[in-house]
């Protein structure tokens, strides 16, 4: 994690109330890997005081774009030439085995943006790659490269679920446990590994100091800032059972 001061090229909606935040920020853009996030303020005032999350949207040359909630006060305040202050990277970066030759993401609502980066990065190195949303017919395709299947879907497609050799998932606590029932139905068991999932709740400080992001796993208490914000399903979900 490092400190930067990165000014703003560009600051508009993406889609719905996903607001995009573009910088010039060459070194920062070096770092990042898909599956990150940043912890952002204005770097001119403390109001609001706390970080905001912003995460890893894409990267283009120099240039490395976030997303965040378009109500966020920093989305409505930030102008471009603006300098945001910006702790990154933060969080682990999502990686696929060697046999992971076919991934499924799965996203609902507008938590699905978190899985574009990764999903072109898969698109990268050779992997088929399905992205299904769930509930969400108005998911503008247009922001997915040709490469990328697309589906609609009401609810988990087990054949897409038996078709995967590695899933991502960003969504809500109730998609995570259709998820899990889904895999255990089609494939007889959750496999660790197999599935893994965003926890997206607040992450104020970054370092786990704070305990608001604490997460329940069958491993014990996790902190989604550090240890994180990517979690198996395998650990997420059978904490259930204990």
């Amino acid at each position: 994690m490092k400190q930067y001061l990165c000014q703003v090229t560009d600051n508009r909606i993406l889609w719905a109330d996903v607001q995009l935040l573009t910088f010039d920020a060459p070194e920062l853009a070096r770092a990042m890997r898909p599956g990150q996030f940043a912890l952002a303020r204005d770097a001119t005032t403390f109001d609001p005081y706390l970080r905001r999350t912003v995460w890893l949207y894409s990267i283009n040359g120099n240039r490395v774009a976030f997303t965040l909630a378009a109500h966020d006060p920093l989305a409505i305040r930030a102008r471009a030439s603006d300098t945001i202050d910006l702790l990154a990277p933060m969080g682990h970066a999502i990686e696929f085995g060697a046999n992971a030759k076919r991934v499924l993401f799965i996203g609902e609502g507008t938590r699905t943006i978190q899985l574009i980066a990764s999903a072109h990065a898969a698109i990268a190195h050779d992997r088929e790659v399905v992205l299904a949303c769930i509930a969400t017919a108005d998911f503008p395709i247009h922001l997915l490269s040709p490469e990328i299947e697309y589906h609609s879907e009401e609810g988990v497609n087990a054949e897409l679920i038996a078709w995967a050799d590695a899933i991502i998932a960003s969504g809500s606590s109730d998609l995570y446990r259709m998820l899990a029932d889904t895999i255990r139905t089609t494939r007889y068991r959750l496999e660790p590994g197999f599935a893994r999932v965003f926890i997206d709740i607040a992450l104020p400080c970054g370092t786990g100091a704070c305990c608001a992001c604490s997460v329940d796993t069958t491993r014990g208490v996790k902190f989604a800032c550090v240890d994180g914000p990517i979690f198996d399903l395998f650990d997420f979900e059978n904490r259930r059972a204990r």
